[in-house]
Parts: structure tokens; sequence; C-alpha cells
């Protein structure tokens, strides 16, 4: 996502911000929440309840923008919270599309909820393997928050019958951001030894 955009959304969620801070929530208990909101999501999803999932989701994608927010301005910001929040985000996301493949399990939209789910998860760990190399790997558009709104569009506007045409776009938009990130990785020089 561009930083513009980011620093929009940042300014949004101030006065929410401010709130934890002042309750003294930790960034931590920010994250844990997420996990419940998003097995709850999945199984929405899953059962065809597409608006209750969709405001789960919506909820679960709004604790993994605060987490990290929250423990900016606290000055919390740790490794071990970065570690633990990378791997709640790998499990909600994982949460959410298998409850909509087992929704769409008898027919090829299942698949599709699959493809995704595979594209969305190495979107994230091209990036991380990169940068665990030394390696930038800061480029593409189809990082987690645009894949949140993409479903959500996808429960609040095309519903139960359309909602393949936002599994199609996460699997599609997320391939090509993996494949843009292979590219990139690649063409940087190794790193100074």
């Amino acid at each position: 996502m561009k930083e513009t955009v980011k620093q929009q959304g940042r300014k949004l969620l101030r006065p929410l911000v401010s709130v934890l801070v002042a309750l003294r929530v930790s960034p931590t208990a920010v994250t844990i929440v997420g996990l419940p909101l998003s097995i709850g999501a999945g199984f929405c999803f899953a059962a065809g309840w597409f608006i209750p999932g969709g405001v789960l989701a919506a909820l679960v994608g709004l604790c993994d923008t605060l987490d990290g927010e929250l423990s900016r301005r606290t000055g919390t910001a740790s490794a071990r919270g970065a570690f633990l929040d990378s791997i709640v985000d790998r499990l909600s996301e994982s949460f959410v599309l298998v409850g909509l493949y087992w929704y769409y399990r008898d027919s090829w939209f299942g698949l599709l909820a699959i493809v995704a789910l595979v594209f969305s998860l190495m979107v994230s760990y091209v990036r991380a393997r990169a940068e665990g190399l030394g390696r930038e790997c800061k480029v593409g558009w189809f990082e987690r928050p645009v894949r949140v709104l993409v479903l959500l569009a996808g429960a609040f506007i095309l519903g139960r019958t359309w909602m393949p045409v936002a599994l199609g776009m996460i699997a599609l938009g997320s391939f090509i951001t993996v494949v843009h990130r292979i590219v990139h990785v690649l063409a940087q020089r190794s790193p100074a030894s």
C-alpha cells in the first residue's frame, strides 16, 4: 500500500487509539482479541451468514491495524510483539478463507478460496523470507489491508452469489504481488557480507 494511504488511515484511527491508550490496553491484548473474532468470522462464512461474517472480519482488520498503531503510540513496539502479530494475522486470514472454502466446497469456488488463501499467505511469506535474508521487499499493492477491504466488499456488497468475484480478485491480486516481490528481490544485489 502507498504510504500516503496508510497515513490517512492512521489519522482516522487516532481517537480510538487515544481511548485504548487511556484505558491502558496493551497492543498484545488487541492482537489476541483478533484471533477468536477471526474464528467467528470463519464460522459465519462457512454457515453462509455473510453479513455477520463481514462484521467480524472488519473487527479483525481493525484489531490488526490498532495493535500496530497502539504499539507505536505507546513506544512498546518489540520484535516479540511483531512476531506474535504476524502469526495471528496469518491464522486470522486462514480461518476466514477456510470458512469461505467450506461454504463453497461443493463448487469450483471452493478451490478459488484455497487459491486465494495460498497466495495471500505467500504475499507475507515472500516479504518475511526476503527481509530475513537482508533484502528490501516492501513492493506490491495486495497487502493484507487491501485483501481485507476486498473481502469486506464481497461480504457486504456482493453477497453469497458474487463473493467468488472478490475471492478471484484476492487470488489474482495476491498472485501478482507475489510475482512482483519475487522479481523485485531477485533483481537486488546481494547485501554486503
